[in-house]
Parts: C-alpha cells; sequence; structure tokens
C-alpha cells in the first residue's frame, strides 16, 4: 500500500461512523461516501481496523474497473526528462 493510499484511508476513517447495535450486540460503522464500506465487531477499535481493510478493497476494485473514487487520484507524475 502506498503512503497516499495510507493516508487517504486515515481520512476516511474520519469520516466514519460508529454506532453500537443492541440487536446484534456489537459496535458497527460505515462510510456513507462508499457503499457497502461497513464493518461490526466486539469494539470500536477492531470496527475501524475492518473499515480501513474495506476502503483498501473498495479503491483496488474501484481501480480495476476504472472508475473514480472521490477525494482520491491516481494521477503519476512522472520526473523523467523526455529526450
Amino acid at each position: 500500500m502506498t503512503l497516499k493510499t495510507q493516508q487517504f484511508i486515515e481520512k476516511m476513517l474520519l469520516r466514519a461512523e460508529y454506532n453500537f447495535d443492541e440487536s446484534v450486540g456489537e459496535w458497527v460503522g460505515w462510510v456513507k461516501s462508499f457503499p457497502g464500506v461497513y464493518a461490526q465487531g466486539q469494539d470500536v477499535e477492531s470496527v475501524r481496523q475492518e473499515l480501513a481493510e474495506m476502503i483498501e478493497e473498495y479503491l483496488f476494485v474501484s481501480f480495476q474497473e476504472k472508475k473514480q473514487v472521490p477525494g482520491f487520484s491516481l494521477k503519476l507524475h512522472s520526473h523523467a526528462k523526455a529526450y
């Protein structure tokens, strides 16, 4: 994982929402801007770790399908000179 990807995931985790779901007796978390990115676990930290993995997978699939991800760019900067 690149530094840029790690930074993006951390930024998205700051936007995550967490709630204790009494019906299942676990914490749940989601990121509204990423449909289908949802996790549940015994505590908020385990949910946060699962969300990070889900966001990474979301990015990977989006890149494979050549779909844009809001707030993330794959533009590569070339420092090589053309001769």
